[in-house]
């Protein structure tokens, strides 16, 4: 798959709304779906002390989303940082940077998607 994830098949254009800020949970991540099937854009939106931060919602160790279910995510909060553990294989990325510090893929990061808030809205930037 392209590290560009623009040019990825059904990825949202510039602009592209993706959820009210009051939409992300403080202890979770949501994801938004363009696209259906394998060639589906996966994003998901994590809230961190800087505000929000969204990825590509495919672990680097085997390409498939680190959720086990719909909107349930594996996220701790350790030493201070949000954390994301993928439900399937343990490995372990700080969320403010997309860095993976354990796990299969250590030393890897996770494809971050460009985005902004504007007026109370995230959207692709």
């Amino acid at each position: 798959m392209p590290q560009d994830w623009r040019a990825r098949p059904n990825a949202p254009a510039a602009g592209t709304p993706l959820a009210a800020l009051d939409e992300v949970p403080a202890d979770n991540g949501l994801e938004r779906v363009f696209g259906e099937g394998p060639r589906a854009f996966r994003v998901v939106l994590f809230k961190v002390e800087a505000g929000v931060r969204a990825y590509v919602n495919e672990c680097p160790h085997v390409r498939i989303p680190y959720h086990f279910s719909s909107d349930v995510f594996c996220v701790y909060e350790i030493e201070g940082r949000r954390d994301l553990m993928c439900a399937h294989h343990t490995a372990m990325f700080h969320l403010d940077d997309g860095h993976c510090y354990d796990g299969p893929c250590k030393g890897e990061r996770l494809l971050a998607v460009d985005v902004a808030v504007e007026d109370g809205a995230v959207r692709i930037a």
